[in-house]
């Protein structure tokens, strides 16, 4: 016999439920449990899916809301579309980099 386990502590592990399994080597019972973790995880996944969603529609509102009430909201739609034109060509980095220069 194994020191310091009591007898009563081995014949638990052999039994059905303790780490017995299978002919498979699947436990029956921890399947279950696996899959529904897996449902589980599922289904907090598409709850955060939908407020990352959410999130980048209301990010996009506020934008919308700041050009407005910004000098752009203001300002003839040709200026504005030939402004986001040359935003275009230079990129978003080089456009900042040269008006905190300026």
């Amino acid at each position: 016999m194994a020191k310091g386990l009591p007898l009563r502590s081995l014949l638990g592990i052999l039994r059905p439920g303790g780490f017995s399994t299978n002919p498979r080597g699947i436990n029956m019972a921890r399947k279950g449990s696996l899959e529904a973790e897996r449902q589980a995880i599922a289904k907090e996944r598409q709850a955060l899916e939908a407020r990352e969603t959410k999130l980048r529609e209301s990010e996009r509102a506020a934008s919308v809301e700041l050009m407005h009430k910004s000098v752009l909201g203001k300002a003839p739609f040709e200026r504005v579309e030939a402004f986001f034109a040359a935003l275009g060509k230079l990129g978003l980095d080089e456009a900042e980099k040269r008006l905190r220069a300026s």
